[in-house]
């Protein structure tokens, strides 16, 4: 991996040139419990200031700050104590960066965020939006990923086809990083190649930051960002519940009259019931007389229908009767012509079977001559074919040693122009791969500039979404009382309209049905006159 690293990043420290607005760099490490700050900052210094060791607790009790020189700059490290320990509030992450700032005065020039190279846990997705949150959206224009244990990869693609690659949440935090990382391999801390690709991050966000640091006055600005989205935050609620307030009371309101207006239409209903019910009555006893005539008179005509059918059936059975008997006596004249025509039959088949007994004897006899004969010509068959079959044998015997001479002959010619082909292949690629790694470097390079912009819109669109949002809840509360009356009214019209199927007997209910339609209607009517008189923009059918 580090002679990779070496032709990807490696740059001589005689032949680069330090930024010339800062020859002093100040780092600080953040990360995890665990994580391998204490390491990654003995490293970067090519000695061994900070304690290290296996522990599942902290092993930095205090931030320690330590100074050291590469390449010729001034280096400032300062390792911190639980900075991203996730069960913090920002106020107190706040108060420990104001703390780091305050001992790197006038502040870090880039925050180092140390991971180990394994899957990005939500734990430390939580720390580090918690640090976006303390220290401002624009914190991570001043910092960069920095990987440890880079000894668990094989080559150096691995870890971007493995860790940064698919839209992960790791390689979300890199791209909002300027896409600025690296991999340290702490058990090789001889390795300087890895430290110039860190001062080559560096430079890079100096360049970006026009040479400025984190300062006091960055991190006051994110706490006044904090403070005056709180109060928009409960500005908001309040404007919410106020409106919620007066929605209720003036759908209380139009609830009220609508109640009166249905007690008018249901005492109305009553009388018009009473009026339908006796009306009904007198029908329903006209529908009785008829009905008690039309029941004697099918009586009648169904006796009369009887009758007719039983004389029509035993005419029937008297019919039936004659034709079985003149079937019968045809049955007894053909059984008797059967039966003399069976006996004739079996006087024919004797005879035959006779006949054919003498034509199997000379049959067999004659197959058994031919059998022999043909036995003779196949015996002679078979010893002709054996010779040919040994001939034809020896002749395939040599061509199969032909072909297989050729076949290694044409293998070995294979593999050697497979080889020369291999070689080719890998120098190609090889130049594929240095250019690829540029064109990347250059891109990240342009990415990093675009990205401040991106942040910038994300911004404003965010703030159109949450007032059109705002709406859209507005409006849906207030489509959500108006059915929520509608719906109570019609289930206390189905209350009423229970209640009074439930007083009636079993004889009136197609009256309750007419009624109950009646009902129906007249309450549409008037809950449509309801909603016109307050200027609802709707009707119900």
């Amino acid at each position: 991996m580090s002679s990779i690293n070496g032709q990807l990043y490696a740059v001589s420290c005689a032949g680069r040139k330090p930024f010339p607005f800062c020859k002093e760099i100040r780092l600080v490490l953040l990360g995890k419990t665990g994580s391998g700050k204490s390491s990654t900052a003995n490293t970067i210094l090519g000695r061994k200031v900070f304690d290290t060791k296996v522990s599942g607790s902290t092993v930095t009790q205090h931030c320690h700050r330590a100074n050291g020189e590469i390449c010729g700059r001034s280096l400032t490290l300062l390792d911190t104590l639980g900075l991203l320990v996730t069960h913090q509030t920002p106020l107190e992450v706040q108060s420990k960066i104001r703390r780091s700032i305050s001992l790197l005065y006038p502040g870090p020039h880039i925050f180092l965020i140390v991971i180990q190279i394994r899957k990005f846990t939500q734990g430390e997705k939580d720390a580090v939006q918690k640090i976006r949150l303390a220290m401002g959206s624009h914190t991570l224009g001043f910092a960069a990923v920095v990987f440890t244990h880079g000894e668990l990869l094989e080559e150096w693609p691995c870890i971007k086809h493995c860790l940064l690659d698919g839209g992960t949440d790791l390689a979300q935090l890199v791209d909002e990083c300027g896409g600025r990382f690296c991999v340290f391999n702490n058990h090789n801390s001889k390795n300087r190649d890895q430290v110039s690709e860190l001062l080559i991050l560096v430079d890079r966000v100096l360049q970006g930051n026009g040479g400025s640091c984190y300062s006091i006055k960055m991190l006051q600005t994110a706490v006044d960002e904090q403070i005056e989205n709180r109060l928009m935050d409960e500005k908001e609620e309040l404007l919410k519940l106020d409106l919620e307030t007066a929605i209720k009371e003036s759908y209380e309101r139009e609830l009220l009259m609508v109640r009166q207006q249905n007690q008018k239409e249901i005492e109305e209903l009553k009388k018009m019931h009473e009026m339908e019910k006796e009306k009904e009555e007198k029908q329903a006893r006209e529908r009785e007389d008829d009905l008690r005539w039309k029941m004697k008179e099918n009586e009648r005509k169904e006796r009369e229908r009887t009758f007719q059918e039983v004389v029509r059936l035993m005419e029937f059975c008297r019919e039936e009767m004659e034709k079985r008997e003149a079937l019968q006596e045809k049955l007894d004249k053909v059984t008797q012509m059967l039966e003399e025509q069976v006996g004739w039959e079996e006087k024919l088949r004797r005879a035959f079977e006779e006949k054919i007994q003498k034509n199997r004897d000379a049959s067999e006899k004659r197959e058994r001559e031919m059998e022999i004969q043909q036995i003779q010509r196949e015996q002679t068959t078979r010893e002709m074919e054996e010779i040919k079959r040994v001939a034809l044998q020896e002749e395939l015997d040599n061509v199969t040693r032909c072909l297989e001479e050729q076949r290694r002959r044409e293998e070995d010619g294979k593999k050697q122009m497979e080889n020369l082909l291999r070689r080719e292949r890998e120098e190609n690629q090889r130049e594929r791969e240095i250019q690829m790694e540029k064109q990347r470097a250059e891109k990240r390079r342009t990415m990093a500039l675009q990205q401040e912009l991106k942040l910038l819109r994300m911004k404003m669109e965010q703030l159109k979404r949450t007032e059109g949002h705002l709406r859209r809840q507005l409006e849906q509360k207030e489509r959500s009382v108006k059915g929520a009356c509608v719906l109570k009214k019609q289930h206390e019209r189905r209350i009423l309209l229970t209640k009074l199927t439930k007083k009636k007997g079993g004889q009136t209910n197609s009256t309750i049905k007419t009624v109950g339609g009646y009902m129906q209607e007249m309450g549409l009517l008037g809950l449509n006159a309801a909603l016109a008189s307050v200027g609802t923009p709707c009707c119900i059918q």
